[in-house]
């Protein structure tokens, strides 16, 4: 089998190792092929620095790295440009100084030109200002070329310090000032791509970059990082194969395994006909899989949303409001600072939720895949529920048990057990919008419980007589769960029958099951819950 390049991020490394590379060179050749400024965000360890390394190995004219890729059958002119690729990543940390952002910059220059082979000292040593415009014009007199610029997380030096506005003010307008200078020079470039997680003020950060194509929800790169499941099925068969052998199925059905767990990233939007692009899957996460040979969360584990949790308790979980996962196209399409991004745009950007539905130039944001929707959901427990993660994983793990042996009777006082003291900051206080009702707090305490518990949950499940509360699917049940807040459960039973909720699922060839909850508010707790089988 090809060797799987773990964390290798150079295009170069890969290729000259004989290392597998899934061909994106017809997206780069339909993107970069024309026009010339170019903003992309896409989530962490989704192949964005791998993406960098090609295109700068590409437009410096290294066309025997491309030996039997797509693109080495194209028309491509092959021609040298002389490539300036700046990495971001490390120009900051939480305490570094405006100072010593200055100075990584300054640093970095200098070993460009180098890198060129344009004589020591040639820049003016000074702002890096001044020297990427000296860098920009000696490069292009050297080579005879327009250049090519390639900066990568753009915004790592103001994710390392946001929670420090002076900081993060000051930086700010160190990097404004230094991208500044690719507007002037716009006569000796031949392209620019810009990368970063998040899209921050365009006039704060680009402010002079008003010709810069934002190509993050085109349709047309929505494949350009992540792999398509076409991709998987012919890059890594044999590895494929070799995953189905350790799990004892057939190729088709580990690949439904993988499906479910991986895939579901969608990141291409068509306001005009309201269709998303083909989902992709994680590639960092797929290439553990398949080095491996065993399923691995390892992208969720590379990196921790303990900031976003932060933020999502101290809305009291607003974000999290059913209603509220569904917004205008424009309020998640445009940039912002820090201090106005939304934690269900937060979410998006980094990765946690994605694009599900689309209608009438609004998005439906939903979890990706089981992956992350598990792991998110034991992440956020503690915090939810007020509860220590040595609690929170042994409760989840008895709901599990209880939905594989449809132990029906023993869910009330699990649920109450994640109740009580139930979450005493978040249903004891008002929420901060009158619109949170007590219900949906519950309910959203409900779902990640049982999200965690590695059960396929549907939440606000819809059907053609309404909208089911929460669906759970076990390994031999489906269980249709509607909530009533100081109502007796068998008002919430009656309504699952009135308005046939269960008729959706009856083709499924599972056992039914129709769970009524009534919620006291004065208690905080479960009161009663009853359940019919069907």
């Amino acid at each position: 089998m090809q060797k799987i390049c773990l964390d290798l991020k150079e295009f170069k490394t890969i290729r000259q190792q004989g290392g597998l590379y899934v061909d994106k060179t017809k997206y780069i050749y339909e993107i970069f092929g024309n026009g010339s400024y170019f903003f992309l965000a896409r989530p962490r360890r989704f192949g964005k620095s791998l993406l960098c390394a090609t295109l700068a190995e590409l437009f410096a004219g290294n066309r025997h790295l491309f030996k039997g890729l797509w693109i080495d059958g194209s028309d491509w002119a092959w021609k040298k440009h002389p490539v300036i690729r700046l990495d971001m990543s490390k120009a900051a940390s939480p305490v570094a100084t405006p100072e010593e952002v200055r100075g990584y910059m300054v640093d970095l220059l200098n070993s460009s030109a180098k890198h060129l082979g344009l004589p020591a000292n040639t820049l003016r040593q000074g702002t890096p200002m001044a020297m990427l415009s000296d860098l920009i014009a000696q490069a292009k007199e050297a080579f005879g070329e327009q250049v090519v610029v390639i900066i990568d997380e753009y915004d790592k030096p103001l994710l390392d310090v946001i929670q420090d506005r002076s900081r993060y003010t000051a930086i700010q307008e160190e990097l404004s000032a230094f991208y500044s200078q690719l507007k002037p020079a716009e006569e000796d470039i031949r392209c620019v791509l810009i990368t970063g997680v998040f899209k921050f003020t365009k006039t704060s950060i680009f402010s002079g970059l008003n010709n810069l194509n934002d190509i993050t929800f085109k349709p047309r790169a929505a494949a350009l990082l992540g792999y398509t499941e076409q991709e998987i099925r012919a890059v890594f068969a044999d590895h494929l194969a070799a995953v189905a052998a350790a799990y004892k199925k057939t190729v088709d059905e580990m690949m439904l395994v993988l499906r479910d767990r991986y895939n579901g990233y969608f990141f291409g939007v068509n306001l005009a006909s309201n269709e998303l692009s083909a989902g992709v899957y994680n590639p960092y996460a797929m290439n553990y899989v398949f080095a491996e040979q065993q399923q691995l969360d390892r992208w969720f584990s590379s990196g921790s949303p303990s900031a976003l949790i932060k933020k999502l308790t101290s809305e009291q979980f607003e974000a999290l409001e059913p209603a509220r996962l569904t917004m205008s196209f424009s309020a998640l399409e445009t940039s912002c600072s820090p201090d106005d991004m939304t934690a269900l745009s937060m979410l998006y950007y980094a990765g946690y939720l994605t694009l599900k539905h689309c209608f009438n130039k609004k998005v439906t944001l939903g979890f990706p895949n089981a992956e992350v929707a598990g792991a998110f959901s034991d992440a956020l427990l503690p915090a939810l529920l007020q509860k220590s993660v040595f609690f929170v994983a042994g409760l989840i793990d008895e709901i599990h048990d209880l939905f594989c042996q449809e132990r029906l009777d023993d869910l009330k006082q699990l649920l109450n057990d994640a109740l009580a003291p139930v979450a005493y900051p978040v249903l004891a206080q008002p929420a901060a919008s009158a619109e949170l009702l007590p219900e949906r707090v519950y309910q959203i305490a409900f779902y990640y419980l049982f999200i965690a518990s590695k059960m396929p949950t549907t939440l606000e499940d819809m059907t053609n007589r309404g909208r089911i509360d929460i669906v759970v699917e076990g390994p031999r049940s489906f269980y249709i769960f509607e909530l009533k807040i100081n109502e007796p459960a068998s008002v919430a039973i009656a309504q699952i029958k009135e308005k046939e909720y269960t008729a959706k699922f009856r083709h499924k060839g599972k056992q039914l099951y129709a769970v009524g909850i009534s919620i006291d508010t004065a208690k905080r707790s479960v009161a009663e819950l009853m359940w019919e089988r069907f």
